[in-house]
């Protein structure tokens, strides 16, 4: 049930137009039954309809800035609601990368037995910082700055993906068919022999790289998300904002 506050402007508005009618009228009543000289009916009418539209035009004005504030309040909301909508989008990105991921133990596994898996296009799931900024009037600028990094976590992750799958297939791939090493039970030393220590190692140090950066974000974004949306409760608690269940 939403508070009386918020209509407080349309109820001040009716209680002034009350009142402006019931000065009026003891007012006329006063002057018919009283021995007032003219003049100073003039002088009471005058005052009347002064302190009337006075406070009609504040009543009017208090409405405006009651208006103003619930559009900001709502445009606000909607920013809030949209930044954890993009952590929401980046955590399951990131959860369908982990759950190929997890099937490979090794750092052996991850270099010559992961497949390269592209992932979609990501950059339309961005931060809009520019409507977050009403967070800096509310002198919660350091969120404003942890979305910031946390948006470039994620990018520099799925960048990472990328920056491996097309060094494991331009170069670890062929390497791998070129000297039949493709399912071959070999020790490190062998594979490292036959392919050499620039791709051996690359391709072990790229997916240890790519795994370290995909993991970090994935903390990284449930705990941004759990901080953002108990910000936006706190600065709206009435309010309804984006829920999101960890599968």
């Amino acid at each position: 049930m939403k508070s009386l506050r918020n209509y407080q402007p349309e109820i001040f508005g009716v209680i002034v137009g009350l009142a402006i009618l019931n000065i009026w009228y003891l007012s006329s009543v006063a002057i018919e039954e009283s021995v007032v000289p003219k003049s100073y009916d003039y002088v009471i009418r005058a005052f009347t309809v002064a302190v009337g539209g006075f406070i009609g035009a504040f009543s009017a004005f208090r409405l405006k800035k009651h208006e103003e504030y619930k559009i900001d309040k709502n445009k606000q909301k909607s920013a809030l609601n949209s930044a954890l909508f993009v952590l929401i989008r980046q955590i399951n990105a990131i959860q369908c990368v982990t759950r190929d991921f997890d099937k490979y133990k090794t750092s052996f596994d991850r270099g010559f037995s992961l497949p390269a898996m592209k992932p979609p296009d990501y950059s339309a799931v961005k931060q809009d910082v520019v409507n977050l900024n009403f967070l800096v009037e509310k002198d919660k600028a350091q969120m404003l700055m942890d979305l910031t990094i946390e948006q470039e976590r994620f990018e520099q992750a799925i960048s990472a993906i990328g920056i491996r799958n097309e060094f494991y297939v331009n170069e670890v791939q062929p390497a791998l068919s070129f000297h039949d090493l493709n399912g071959k039970p070999l020790l490190w030393s062998e594979f490292e022999e036959k392919l050499g220590e620039r791709l051996f190692q690359g391709s072990i140090n790229g997916a240890e790289t790519m795994y370290g950066l995909v993991y970090a974000s994935e903390k990284s974004l449930q705990d941004k998300y759990t901080d953002l949306r108990k910000l936006a409760k706190e600065l709206f608690p009435n309010e309804k904002f984006l829920k999101w269940v960890k599968m």
